[in-house]
């Protein structure tokens, strides 16, 4: 009998604030940002939306104006910028992908689209990804986000022990390797494949502490994480195909829906997205940028 997942919304409540309006989407993650201008938002505003981006692990901030030089400014109060491996950035700016599907492209495939959280084989994975809607489909092309911290919380205390001594290992081969032609299909997106990946295959620990809410994280991703490190492959596949298999659990995900003008900005250090690719024929175009996270820590026993 398949196991039944579940969880609740006392996961995911909003917490007051002066500042802009918060609607939890779902129970297990995910919030809309309403009444508030990302332009001209005051520092104890700036430090309520960290909050609720802490507490809600992505939200969607509705009805912004936002030039490419605007997204850099927004993005830099969360961070450093980023390194974009793999797909070239906007000519006159470097920390911008240009995320675009044209109508009249031949293939369904989007960029990015399988679950994933983004570059965990760098040695300092981003910590948030900010996404802007600049033109999105009036149907479909909406993004899946999922809760890593309910993954890990789901395993039994024994398997969660194991996990805490291993480190899954994390490479672009699959994606971006020399024989990961899926991307070809992107035909509006510069991917840059790599003739050896070798020097960013890293390893980090499978269950990590995340550095601002102090909480367990299962960190591994069906896109990246390749193997664990010390195990033979066909010991490790079983295992990250259950990990994996928990990670997708309905009840631990939220589907956001795109509008013109929403900023979507959520956290990879303890969630996985995956763009959906149901709007061929149609256009959407989108900007983003990175804020480089610090190097992920193991958990702890709890």
């Amino acid at each position: 009998m398949p196991e039944f997942f579940y969880t609740t919304a006392r996961n995911n409540q909003a917490r007051p604030t002066q500042h802009f309006r918060v609607t939890p989407v779902a129970g297990s993650l995910g919030a809309d940002i309403h009444d508030i201008d990302l332009n001209d938002l005051s520092d104890a505003g700036q430090a309520d939306l960290r909050q609720a981006l802490m507490d809600h692990q992505v939200l969607f901030i509705r009805d912004q104006s936002l030039s490419v030089e605007q997204l850099k400014a927004v993005s830099l109060r969360f961070g450093e910028f980023g390194v974009e491996p793999y797909v070239k950035p906007m000519a006159d700016h470097p920390h911008v992908v240009h995320v675009v599907k044209e109508a009249g492209e031949g293939t369904p495939f989007v960029f990015g689209g399988a679950w994933h959280s983004d570059w965990t084989f760098q040695e300092r994975p981003p910590a948030f990804t900010l996404l802007y809607g600049h033109d999105v489909p009036e149907i479909g092309g909406d993004t899946l986000f999922n809760n890593m911290y309910l993954a890990c919380e789901w395993l039994s205390p024994a398997l969660r022990k194991m996990l805490l001594g291993l480190n899954g290992v994390n490479s672009p081969e699959f994606g971006y390797g020399p024989n990961a032609k899926h991307n070809a299909g992107l035909e509006s997106m510069q991917i840059l494949y790599g003739e050896n990946v070798d020097h960013d295959v890293r390893s980090h620990p499978l269950i990590t502490r995340h550095p601002e809410t102090g909480r367990n994280v299962l960190f591994a991703n069906p896109a990246y994480t390749l193997g664990i490190e010390g195990m033979k492959a066909e010991e490790a596949r079983p295992i990250l195909d259950y990990l994996f298999s928990i990670a997708t659990a309905p009840a631990f995900t939220v589907r956001m829906r795109w509008t013109p003008g929403t900023l979507a900005i959520w956290d990879n250090r303890c969630v996985w997205h995956q763009p959906v690719s149901d709007y061929f024929g149609n256009r959407r175009e989108m900007f983003r940028t990175t804020v480089v996270g610090d190097k992920p820590q193991r958990g702890s026993e709890e």
